[in-house]
Formats: C-alpha cells, sequence, structure tokens
C-alpha cells in the first residue's frame, strides 16, 4: 500500500476512533466539545491532504437549487403542522444562549464535518484484493458522517428506555443513511457548497423558530428518507442523464428499486403509527394462541364508532397498554355500551369493562412471526 493510501485510511480509522468514544464511552463530550475537536482534526486534513482546487461542475446552480429545496422543506413541514398536528414551543427560545449552546456549535460541526467530507471523497484509497479494486476509504467516511448524526441527536433521546434507543438507532440512524448517502453523491459530484447549505438550513431552523409541529416521529423520519431520494431524482435527471446514456436502463432499474422499497416503507409507517385507516399491533403475549399467537403482527381498523358485534376481536387501552382480546359480551347501561373481553387462551373473562373511549381497532387480519425482533429487543431492557 503506498504512503498516501496508508495515511488516509490512518485518519479516517482516527476519526471513527474520536467519534465511538464520544459516542459509546465518554459522557463528557457535549456537543461544543464535539465542535472543537471536528474543527481542529478538519483543519489538520486539510494541511495534510491534497484536494482538487478546481470548481466543481455546476456547483453555483446546485448550491441555490438545494437552498431553494432546503426552504421548501422546512415550508412543507410547518405547512403541515398547520393542517394536520398541533404546535409546541421550543424548549429553548431563540437568543444568546442558544446560539452559544446550540447553533454555533451544530454549524461548526456541519461545515467542519463536510469539509472532511469533501476531502476524504477526493483521495484514491483504492485497494486492489484479487482482481477488483475496492475503496474502503469511502465507506469509513460515510460510517463517521453517521456516527456524527447519532452523536448530535443523542442527547435528545433516553437511551436507558427501550424508546429511546429505538428512535435513535432505527428513526434517527435510518434517516442519517439516507441523507449521508445523498450527500455524498452531491459531494462527489457537485462539490460540497449545497450539501453545507442544504444542511445549515434543514438542522439549524429548530434553533430559531420558537415553535415546532407535533408531527409523529415516524413520519418525520419517513419525510427525512424520502426528501433526498427525491432530490437525487432530481440532480440525476436534470444534471446528469445526458453523461451516462449507456447506464440509463440500469439507473430506471435501480430507481424503480429503491422507489418500491420506499412505497413499502412508507405503508409500514403508516401502519406503526396507527394515525390513519388501520394500524399495526405486535403480540406479546400468549393471551390469544390459537386465534393471534405470540410474535405475530395484528393489523386492525382504526376505530371510528363502527359496530361492534359479539365475537369481534378489538384492540384497546388499559393502563396506557394496547391489547387485544375478543369481545364475549355487550351490554348497554345508561345508554353507554359496555363490552368485555376475554384472550381466546385465557380462562377467565378480563377484569372491568370497556368503553368506545377504550377501543382503538378492530382486528382484520395477522402476519405471522414479523414481530419477533421487536419481542426480543424489548426482552433485553425488560
Amino acid at each position: 500500500m503506498k504512503d498516501s493510501k496508508l495515511k488516509l485510511y490512518l485518519f479516517e480509522v482516527i476519526l471513527l476512533i474520536i467519534l465511538f468514544v464520544a459516542l459509546f464511552v465518554s459522557n463528557n463530550m457535549t456537543q461544543p466539545l464535539l465542535a472543537v475537536a471536528l474543527f481542529a482534526y478538519m483543519w489538520l486534513v486539510r494541511k495534510i491532504f491534497t484536494s482538487d482546487k478546481k470548481t466543481a461542475l455546476f456547483e453555483r446552480e446546485i448550491l441555490y437549487l438545494l437552498i431553494g429545496f432546503a426552504l421548501l422543506y422546512v415550508g412543507l413541514f410547518y405547512l403541515s403542522g398547520l393542517f394536520f398536528y398541533t404546535f409546541s414551543k421550543q424548549i429553548e427560545v431563540f437568543g444568546i444562549r442558544s446560539l452559544l449552546k446550540n447553533i454555533i456549535p451544530f454549524a461548526v460541526i456541519i461545515v467542519s464535518s463536510e469539509i472532511i467530507r469533501n476531502i476524504f471523497l477526493n483521495q484514491d484509497g483504492s485497494i486492489k484484493i484479487y482482481k477488483a479494486r475496492i475503496d474502503f476509504s469511502k465507506f469509513l467516511t460515510f460510517i463517521s458522517m453517521v456516527l456524527i448524526d447519532l452523536f448530535i441527536y443523542r442527547n435528545v433521546y433516553n437511551l436507558d428506555t427501550l424508546e429511546g434507543v429505538l428512535n435513535l438507532t432505527g428513526f434517527v440512524f435510518c434517516a442519517s443513511v439516507a441523507c449521508n448517502l445523498f450527500y455524498n453523491y452531491v459531494t462527489k459530484k457537485f462539490g460540497n457548497k449545497g450539501v453545507i447549505g442544504y444542511r445549515l438550513i434543514t438542522c439549524l431552523y429548530v434553533y430559531i423558530i420558537p415553535v415546532i409541529p407535533n408531527m409523529y416521529i415516524y413520519f418525520r423520519t419517513f419525510l427525512r428518507m424520502v426528501y433526498p431520494y427525491i432530490l437525487y431524482l432530481v440532480l440525476e435527471y436534470g444534471y446528469t442523464r445526458e453523461r451516462y446514456a449507456v447506464a440509463y436502463k440500469e439507473k430506471r432499474r435501480n430507481m424503480l428499486r429503491i422507489t418500491v422499497i420506499l412505497i413499502i416503507t412508507g405503508l409500514f409507517t403508516m401502519l406503526i403509527s396507527c394515525q390513519f385507516r388501520y394500524g399495526l399491533i405486535v403480540i406479546g403475549s400468549g393471551s390469544m394462541s390459537g386465534s393471534i399467537d405470540y410474535g405475530d403482527a395484528a393489523i386492525f381498523e382504526s376505530y371510528r364508532n363502527q359496530r361492534i358485534n359479539k365475537g369481534d376481536v378489538v384492540v384497546f387501552t388499559k393502563d396506557k397498554l394496547r391489547l387485544i382480546h375478543r369481545v364475549v359480551e355487550i351490554e348497554k347501561v345508561n345508554g353507554k355500551l359496555r363490552y368485555y373481553t376475554k384472550g381466546d387462551a385465557n380462562d377467565y373473562v378480563d377484569v372491568d369493562y370497556r368503553t368506545d373511549s377504550d377501543i382503538v381497532g378492530i382486528y382484520k387480519f395477522k402476519i405471522k412471526y414479523i414481530g419477533y425482533p421487536t419481542l426480543f429487543v424489548n426482552d433485553l431492557f425488560d
């Protein structure tokens, strides 16, 4: 391996070690400290590695385009709040404290990480393995950028709870992967100025605007995953399509695959959010064994005052938990319906009765076994 490539991989590994320690080992690393560390690392990398000084093709156009799409993203997010959600006040209002604690460190992290990304992506880290040449440095750069995102958001979630870990590793991680794939694509082809402008707007608005829509985290994650893909299609068809006419058919197949995956992800997001007509609940007990087994995912229709008959299986809330049992008796008292429920595998009827306000949905069908991963993670925290 040449000295230049050895040096490249050494610096990549050093960055990964710093980020792993900051994320998983040290509890004292704050956002301002990470900003200082990344700025110093970026300065050192710029001194050691040479980068292409030529202006990237369409760099200024892409900068203006991505700034426009970033403003559109924020606008659509707040517009959704007007029509579908309520608004909540930010914990920290815009001011000197927020500027020093959040905005400036966050901006330094974004700019420094994008300069580092740009330098590393323009280095040749390819290594010959058998008859193929593989550039592992690009993958290491991608991992580093995802870890930076995880660090930024780690203080938002309580990592001592299952919900906090799932939000960080699931929602934030998935969105970060999608975003950083797009950032790598743009940086490699059009330079990093557009990415810096896009990220500054889409990340810092939460520290400037005093209110924020209460959009469900599932939808926010899905939006962060889909939006970069839409921008990728715009750039690919608008700026590079004619340069890759030979591979156009293959590109269309790849885009079709990704589009299908996003559609499936969107449908699944709608199910697990339980905010639309149909929802999903993972079965974590054996009380309905024989009809719905442990590890199954039950699909239910959201309850909107439909008629419930004796024998229907319903999803209801009890002590802030969602349960699914069969209705075995219905009675009307003082004009209000009371539903008595029982698990098919249980010997006795459930204690107390359910009312319309307790009913979440009516069971429709099940999908076998797909709930096991969720139950496994849940058991780790119990």
